[in-house]
Formats: structure tokens, C-alpha cells, sequence
């Protein structure tokens, strides 16, 4: 019996916490590149492949209550294939904490901590996420229900700045080069929107798991409202051609705000103070789950031990890339690892269910 309980706006706020990390600052750079101005309608289409997915998930915890996909994926997929679907999650999760804190701690150091080892800035990571999961769920939604707000208010207070800049007919024409151009970027907004898949995981901690549904779809929505947001002023302002050869471009917008009696000189420090604690939940909830999969595979009551057997290894994940250009390797493999997994693995288990169904109604 599960005894820690999240509410429905807990678990938004769990998943919206897992879903924004590192794509703040970089996401729009990334997705003009290959969209152009139409870069926020990739978004949408990401967000609405995104509700699909979420609502097979939820589909299969309803049918499961009080249990997960550790649970209910052997009993559909077979003990063998069941084990080796949740040991590729638990790869997956724990190379998502490796690369997530490499690059939190590169831009950490980039423009925060620029004499700091980029080892320290991850075990400082690495500690505090630790600390957080050692107290449990329970501790982890208190913290994303009182941090989460906060953050997201402070930063859509500051690009309301930005608004007197702005020419938004920079956007035009929409669909100008068609609608290839926006398929084919689909891949990278995508790998930014991972997150959600941990439904699969916390699902039975909801103390009314039918509207686990709901809570996704909030978590989904507000996820896709920020980064269409972030993606529509940063071309309105500064202009595709500009934003593609930036690589942080939500930061150059905040640097570009002039606050009136310039009592605040750096507003894009603000800016890093509010993304700190996205990055940092990110990796608490995939960390988290990591641990929770290695704990019920194994039988253990507690999944304390585990989170801090994991840390070295995340540590060593971390540290392992060379450059910039070998964490965008590892990030791109992982990235297409979650992808696979969230789009098959739900789907392969719902086919499963249907044809145990038929087969049980049929004797």
C-alpha cells in the first residue's frame, strides 16, 4: 500500500517539473534552425503528439489501479520482455540525470560560475537533488508545488518587459516554406517535451488516479504555452535569422530588456536564478524514478539506498563527455532512447491488455 499521496496539482506540477529543464535557454535556436519563423507551430504539434501519448498511459494506470508500469508490465508484456522494458528505463533515466546535469552545469559555469570546476557544479547538483529524492515524493511535490510558481512567475514577469520591443510581423508568413519544414523539425521539440512518461511511474501516488489524465494534460498545456512563448518573442524580437545563430536566445532577449532608472543591471542573473530550479527538478524527478524501478525490481521497501548508490554512476554519466559537442551526442541518444520508449512501450502494452481482455472474455 502506497501511503505518500500526491494531489491532482501536485502531480501537474511533478510533471511539468520533469517536462521544462535545459530547453528554456536553447529550444528556440534550435527549432528556428530548421522550422524558421514557424517554429512555434512545431510546438503545438509536439504538444498534441504529447497529449496522445499521455492519455494511453493513463489508460493503462486506470486499468491497474495502485500499481505502475513496474508492476503491470510484466503481467501484459511477460516477465522477461516486462524486465528488460523497465531496465530500458531505467538506462534511459539515469543517462537523461547524467546529461542533464552536464549541461546545466556547463551553462551553470558559462554564466554564473566561471572559475568553478565543472566537476564541483555537478556534484553540487548532484547533492542537493540527492536530498530532495531521500525525502521522499512527498518532500519533491512540497518543494516543485512552492518552487515551480515562483520561478515560472518571476520569468513570465520579466519577458512581459520585452513586449515594447517586439514586431510581431516578423512571424509572417506562416506555413511560408510549407509544411515539411515543420514535420521534419517535430524530432527536436519533441526531445525537449520529455518528461511526461513519468505518469507511467507515479501515477498510483495520486489519491484520485482518474484524474491523473487532467493533471497531464495541465502539465502538457503549460509546458507548450512557455516554450511557444519563448520561441514567438524571440523572433519577434531579435528576428529568425538572429535567433538561429544564438545559441541561449531566451537569455540575449532578457539582456536586451532596459529597466527604467537601471537600478537592475543584469536582469539576465534573474533569469539564471529562475532556470536553476527548473534543471534542478528535472533531474530529481528522473532520478527519482530511476531509483523507484531498481528498488521494486529488486523487492526493497526503500528506495533511499539506491538514489545514493546512483549517484557516482550519474556522476561518472556527467563527466564522461570531453566538449560540448560529445553532450550534444550523448543528449541526442538519449533523447531518441525516451522517444522510442514513450512512443512504443505504452502502446505495445495497450495492445496487449486488449488482446488479454478479448482472450479472457472469450473463455
Amino acid at each position: 500500500m502506497i501511503k505518500d499521496k500526491l494531489t491532482n496539482t501536485q502531480m501537474a506540477l511533478q510533471m511539468f517539473a520533469a517536462m521544462v529543464g535545459v530547453g528554456v535557454l536553447s529550444l528556440p535556436s534550435v527549432l528556428v534552425g530548421s522550422a524558421g519563423v514557424d517554429a512555434w507551430l512545431v510546438i503545438l504539434l509536439a504538444g498534441g503528439y504529447a497529449v496522445i501519448a499521455v492519455s494511453i498511459m493513463a489508460y493503462l494506470g486506470n486499468r491497474f489501479p495502485g500499481k505502475s508500469i513496474i508492476q503491470y508490465a510484466p503481467l501484459l508484456l511477460g516477465h522477461v520482455l516486462g524486465t528488460c522494458v523497465l531496465l530500458a528505463f531505467l538506462l534511459y533515466f539515469l543517462m537523461f540525470v547524467g546529461t542533464i546535469v552536464r549541461m546545466s552545469a556547463d551553462v551553470t559555469k558559462l554564466f554564473l560560475l566561471d572559475l568553478t570546476q565543472v566537476e564541483v557544479i555537478v556534484l553540487g547538483m548532484l547533492v542537493t537533488s540527492t536530498y530532495l529524492i531521500l525525502q521522499g515524493v512527498n518532500a519533491i511535490a512540497r518543494f516543485n508545488e512552492f518552487i515551480q510558481p515562483l520561478a515560472l512567475f518571476a520569468l513570465l514577469l520579466v519577458l512581459t518587459q520585452t513586449l515594447r520591443e517586439t514586431d510581431f510581423g516578423r512571424l509572417l508568413p506562416v506555413l511560408g516554406d510549407g509544411i515539411q519544414s515543420v514535420l521534419q523539425s517535430f524530432p527536436s521539440v519533441f526531445f525537449s517535451l520529455l518528461g511526461f512518461e513519468i505518469l507511467l511511474f507515479l501515477h498510483p501516488f495520486m489519491e484520485n488516479p482518474s484524474r491523473g489524465l487532467q493533471s497531464a494534460f495541465l502539465a502538457i498545456g503549460m509546458t507548450v504555452v512557455l516554450y511557444a512563448l519563448l520561441t514567438i518573442l524571440s523572433i519577434a524580437l531579435m528576428g529568425a535569422a538572429e535567433v538561429e545563430l544564438i545559441e541561449y536566445p531566451a537569455l540575449a532577449i532578457i539582456k536586451s530588456i532596459e529597466v527604467p532608472g537601471s537600478f537592475i543591471e543584469r536582469l539576465d542573473s534573474i533569469m539564471m536564478m529562475v532556470w536553476v530550479p527548473f534543471a534542478v527538478t528535472s533531474i530529481v524527478m528522473f532520478h527519482y524514478c530511476a531509483s523507484l524501478i531498481t528498488s521494486q525490481l529488486l523487492g526493497l521497501q526503500d528506495h533511499r539506498v539506491v538514489s545514493l548508490l546512483y549517484v557516482p554512476i550519474v556522476f561518472l554519466i556527467a563527466v564522461l563527455p570531453r566538449n560540448v559537442l560529445e553532450v550534444e551526442k550523448w543528449s541526442q541518444w538519449t533523447s531518441w532512447l525516451g522517444v522510442g520508449l514513450v512512443s512504443l512501450v505504452p502502446l505495445s502494452m495497450i495492445v496487449a491488455y486488449k488482446w488479454r481482455a478479448r482472450r479472457v472474455s472469450s473463455t
